[in-house]
C-alpha cells in the first residue's frame, strides 16, 4: 500500500500526525516571522503592512535594490501608508540601497510637507551624505521639541547617519535624564547616534546611565560605549546582569557580551565576574567593535 510522502516521513521518525502538525505549525511560524517573502511584492507587503515582524524583509529588500521600488512604492500607495513601525524598515531600506532611483525617492519624501515621510527621506538621505545644515538644525530641533516619539527616534536615526556633531550636546542631555521603562526606545536612538557620530563626550553620562537603576537600555549603551573605545563598558554590564532582566529588552546586554567578548556565560553573572578578573588588565576591545558604529539593526 502506497504511503503519502509527509506521512511517510512522519512515520518514519516515529511521530505520525503529531509530527505532521508540527510541521505545519512550524510552516506557518517561518512564513508569519520568518520569511522576508519570495517575491517583491511579498517583501514590499511584509516591509508595509506587518507591524510586529516587518522588519524581516529590510535586508532582502535592500539586496534587491532597485528592483524592489515599484513594488514598495506601490504597496505603500506612493508612501501614504508610512507609521510609526514601517517608517523605520523603509527609511533603511531606501537609505541600504544607495542608487539615483533611491535617492530620488528619499528627496521626494524629504520634500513632502507631512512629518513621517520628511523623516524617511531625512534618514536615507542621511545614509548618502545628502543632509545640508538647515536639515541637520530642524532634525535638532525635533529632538528637542519631544513632541512625538516615532517622529523624535526618526529625527535621532538620521542624525546619527549624518554623523552631526552638532547634536552631540542635545542627545547627552537627553540620556542624562532618568526615566522608566517607557523611555527605553529613546535612549535606545540617542545611543545609537552618538555612537554613529563618533561622540566621545557622551562617555561619562553613559558609564553613569549604566550603574542607574532607573536606566533601562542597556545593550544599546553598551554597544555606544565598546563603539566609543570604552572598555568600562564591559564591567558595567557585568554588574548589571541579574535574573531580573532576563526576559526583557534590558536583557539583551548578554547577547551584546557575548558578541564583543567572544564568552558565552549567559546569565551566570558569577561566572562573567571571574573572568573579567582574570583579563581586565590585558583585555582590548576588538577592532571590529570600534568605530565606525555597526550600523546593521539590532531589534530587541
Amino acid at each position: 500500500m502506497a504511503i503519502n510522502g509527509a506521512l511517510k516521513w512522519s512515520l518514519l521518525f516515529g511521530g505520525g500526525i503529531p509530527v505532521l502538525i508540527a510541521l505545519r505549525l512550524g510552516l506557518v511560524f517561518y512564513f508569519a516571522v520568518v520569511s522576508p517573502g519570495w517575491t517583491m511584492h511579498e517583501t514590499a507587503r511584509i516591509l508595509v503592512d506587518d507591524s510586529k515582524f516587518g522588519g524581516r524583509a529590510q535586508a532582502r529588500a535592500v539586496y534587491d535594490g532597485d528592483a524592489i521600488l515599484p513594488s514598495l512604492t506601490r504597496e505603500s500607495r506612493n508612501f501614504e501608508k508610512l507609521n510609526g513601525r514601517n517608517s523605520f524598515w523603509i527609511a533603511e531600506v531606501l537609505g541600504g540601497i544607495k542608487t539615483e532611483r533611491s535617492k530620488s525617492i528619499a528627496t521626494d519624501l524629504y520634500r513632502r510637507s507631512d512629518r513621517l515621510p520628511h523623516l524617511v527621506g531625512a534618514v536615507a538621505l542621511a545614509e548618502a551624505g545628502g543632509l545640508d545644515e538647515k536639515g541637520v538644525n530642524d532634525l535638532i530641533a525635533i529632538v528637542i521639541a519631544g513632541q512625538n516619539e516615532d517622529e523624535e527616534e526618526l529625527a535621532m536615526l538620521a542624525l546619527g547617519k549624518a554623523h552631526a556633531r552638532a547634536a552631540g550636546p542635545i542627545l547627552v542631555e537627553l540620556l542624562s535624564k532618568d526615566g522608566d521603562g517607557r523611555d527605553y526606545w529613546r535612549h535606545a536612538y540617542a545611543c545609537d547616534a552618538v555612537a554613529r557620530i563618533g561622540y566621545r563626550e557622551a562617555i561619562p553620562v553613559i558609564q553613569s546611565r549604566l550603574r542607574s537603576q532607573k536606566f533601562y537600555d542597556l545593550p544599546n549603551a553598551f554597544r555606544a560605549l565598546i563603539s566609543l573605545g570604552d572598555r568600562e563598558a564591559v564591567p558595567l554590564a557585568i554588574a548589571r546582569i541579574t535574573p531580573s532582566i532576563q526576559n526583557y529588552n534590558s536583557g539583551f546586554v548578554v547577547n551584546e557580551l557575548e558578541r564583543v567578548t567572544g564568552r558565552h556565560f549567559g546569565y551566570n553573572k558569577q561566572a562573567w565576574t571571574e573572568w573579567w578578573k582574570s583579563v581586565e588588565h590585558g583585555w582590548s576591545i576588538p577592532e571590529a567593535f570600534r568605530t565606525p558604529f555597526d550600523d546593521q539593526p539590532h531589534i530587541y
